[in-house]
């Protein structure tokens, strides 16, 4: 039982870490005038999310979504899912849109990404 205890505790830590924050995230491309849609994994269940930190003209920013994965139970902590990015594509040109991955309390714990940004 001691030693459980420990073992229960760093895959604890481990399951909030902000471990997507080093994946790379995808470009986003779209058509103007069309919605376009942005996915990233992401870990709100542990406070870790995906936050937009500077939104370019290009874009009207219509929602933001979490879904848990199908194999996580209902309402299991630590259990990732991806976020899903809604926007308007508004004008055409070429730019990005600047992320921060972590906890909305900790700034301590943000991670920026920046993701490429496509209008045609």
């Amino acid at each position: 039982m001691k030693m459980i205890t420990p073992l229960l505790a760093g895959v604890m830590l481990l399951a909030s870490s902000p471990l997507f924050a080093a994946e790379s995230v995808p470009t986003l491309e779209g058509a103007q005038g069309k919605i376009v849609r942005l996915e990233v994994k992401s870990n709100p269940t542990t406070g870790y999310q995906w936050m937009i930190s500077k939104l370019p003209q290009e874009l009207i920013f219509v929602s933001s979504d979490y879904q848990q994965n199908k194999d996580c139970p209902k309402g299991a902590v630590g259990c990732s899912g991806k976020q899903t990015f809604t926007f308007i594509a508004q004008q055409a040109g070429t730019t990005s849109l600047q992320l921060i991955y972590g906890r909305a309390f900790d700034k301590t714990s943000w991670q920026e990404k920046t993701v490429p940004v496509v209008i045609n």
